[in-house]
């Protein structure tokens, strides 16, 4: 019948069965949560940045059990080193002062030992390359045959060169017993003529990362460029062919997180020829990296070209073989 209202359905039953206004307090909850949820979401992510500020500025060292094959994997500390139990304090031709603490985070300095031998102690800043060749050009370094390392690493450009220093001057190069060779570090090591890992000594890789120019020291939060991380992973690996070191030892430092540290074993050490007792021959030096010139373009406007004959065309078929 004309004016006749149809029964509600159940949906709006249930609407306004429900008692007024709790329709808007569900709403006003909703919200709620998803506030609770975002600020939630804040706190972690400020407990996450506060914790990785605590790693990468920490001085203090970090008591770690050893590694051993299959459990190789450890935190990464830029400016601190493992301790534990069993590690002793490294012996440092020229050099009597702490080993550990502001030592390691501080820019890494150099002293001579008598015998020929010398020490480097701290982080790899940029600019360190340039104060190793000061060093070694000093008079009474100038004996210098084999360098002591004790670094957590640090700048890897600054690494190579000076990897590509010390072969040049045939200087071998040493971690101590108990001592410690971690991130950039290893690419020194393997620049030395002949290169030893002591007892008890980390030598240990990871992927190479950016440094935040807001805060120094801090990874940057915009990711580096594929091209870039592909020409510093082939700058590491070419050096490595270069001093005679297996480059798929750079695999093990890919495959690492930049805040954990692949600690090799002595057995690995070997393998990879980056502990060698004795000098390489020129056979196992690889060739240099290749160089790329600059190739004009050629200029094509108002000139007629002509398109090469197709592969199938009649002029390019060979002659049918003599029967």
């Amino acid at each position: 019948m004309i004016g006749e209202e149809a029964p509600p359905g159940r949906i709006e039953r249930l609407f306004v069965a429900l008692p007024e206004g709790s329709l808007l307090r569900l709403v006003f909850l909703a919200l709620v949560g998803v506030a609770v949820a975002l600020v939630a979401l804040d706190f972690e992510t400020m407990l996450d940045a506060s914790a990785e500020r605590a790693r990468l500025s920490r001085t203090e060292p970090l008591p770690l059990r050893p590694p051993k094959p299959g459990d190789q994997i450890r935190p990464y500390l830029p400016k601190t080193m493992p301790v534990g139990p069993d590690r002793g304090v490294p012996t440092l031709p020229g050099y009597d002062g702490p080993v550990e603490g502001e030592a390691l985070a501080a820019p890494m300095r150099f002293f001579v030992g008598p015998g020929g031998e010398a020490s480097a102690i701290g982080r790899i800043e940029p600019g360190t390359a340039e104060a190793l060749r000061e060093f070694l050009a000093e008079p009474q370094a100038r004996e210098v045959t084999t360098l002591y390392l004790h670094s957590p690493g640090g700048s890897v450009a600054d690494a190579i060169a000076m990897a590509r220093d010390l072969r040049s001057q045939k200087i071998s190069t040493r971690v101590p017993d108990d001592g410690y060779c971690a991130s950039a570090c290893p690419l020194v090591l393997a620049g030395g003529l002949t290169r030893r890992a002591g007892a008890g000594s980390w030598v240990g890789v990871h992927q190479v990362y950016a440094v935040s120019g807001d805060e120094p020291g801090l990874l940057s939060t915009v990711d580096r460029s594929i091209a870039e991380i592909q020409a510093t992973t082939a700058a590491c690996q070419t050096l490595l062919a270069e001093m005679g070191v297996d480059p798929a030892l750079w695999i093990k430092a890919m495959e690492t997180p930049s805040a954990s540290l692949y600690v090799l074993t002595p057995e690995e050490l070997r393998h990879y020829r980056l502990v060698r007792p004795l000098p390489d021959g020129a056979g196992f030096i690889g060739p240099p990296a290749p160089s790329y010139p600059d190739i004009p373009a050629v200029e094509t406007a108002g000139t007629d070209k002509k398109e090469p004959p197709a592969d199938d065309a009649p002029g390019d078929a060979a002659p049918d073989p003599p029967a």
